[in-house]
């Protein structure tokens, strides 16, 4: 994966070395399903939000990590350019928390969690 993250505001860009998988997202149903008399029900069918889910951004060292998760707590939107797969690409609000960890296994990366929301551009 190739992946650059822009504010909308201005504040910036990242380019993590990688998104980090498994790449996982999901997409929470709005149907309201209505008790009947009688025991029957009957459900309202809504569109489902957009998806949403947790970007685990790789960086190879622990200043660009620092800076992408100051940079995710801007008050704007970001849109996320990725090539492979470019179906990952969207335009998101932070939803949630963005950490920013040492990874275990090598002891010199960092990796940048964020919760997303995907949300029109």
């Amino acid at each position: 994966m190739s992946a650059t993250i822009s504010a909308a505001n201005g504040a910036g860009t990242t380019s993590p070395l990688t998104i980090l998988s498994p790449y996982e997202t999901s997409w929470t149903s709005r149907n309201i399903v209505h008790d009947l008399v009688g025991g029957d029900i009957a459900v309202s069918l809504v569109k489902p939000r957009p998806r949403s889910g947790e970007l685990a951004l790789l960086y190879d060292n622990e200043t660009d990590a620092r800076a992408a998760a100051d940079l995710h707590t801007q008050e704007t939107t970001f849109t996320l350019t990725e090539t492979d797969p470019a179906s990952v690409s969207m335009t998101y609000a932070v939803d949630g928390q963005v950490r920013c960890a040492l990874d275990e296994s090598t002891l010199s990366a960092w990796i940048v969690s964020v919760g997303y929301q995907e949300v029109s551009p």
